[in-house]
């Protein structure tokens, strides 16, 4: 069943993000996921490259990378101890493949 759902995000008071639409899980889950994937395939480091330099893409994607890894480690129980959430998206990006390889033999 799909119902109207309004999640509402801000950062610090630096920023608002608003997502709104009809959702078919409770708590709109599946609408943040398609705000975050839309968002992540639409930068644009163009202007950053022109006024900033290289650098700053692989800044922000690693600031991403150890958001998403953070946000992994909240939801998996068990994982090694000691890994920073970089290394943990590694570490599960290799579990997920060696997954597919199992269900492809």
């Amino acid at each position: 069943m799909r119902e109207r759902t309004k999640s509402i995000f801000n950062h610090g008071g630096d920023n608002e993000i608003v997502v709104e639409g009809n959702s078919e899980i409770f708590g709109g889950v599946d609408l943040q996921v398609n705000a975050i994937t839309t968002m992540l395939g639409s930068l644009d480091f163009k202007f950053a490259h022109d006024h900033v330099g290289y650098e700053y893409a692989d800044k922000a994607f690693t600031k991403i990378l150890d958001s998403l890894g953070g946000a992994l480690k909240a939801e998996i129980a068990e994982y090694p101890d000691g890994m920073s959430n970089i290394e943990f998206v590694q570490y599960y990006l290799n579990f997920m493949l060696e997954e597919d390889n199992k269900k492809v033999k």
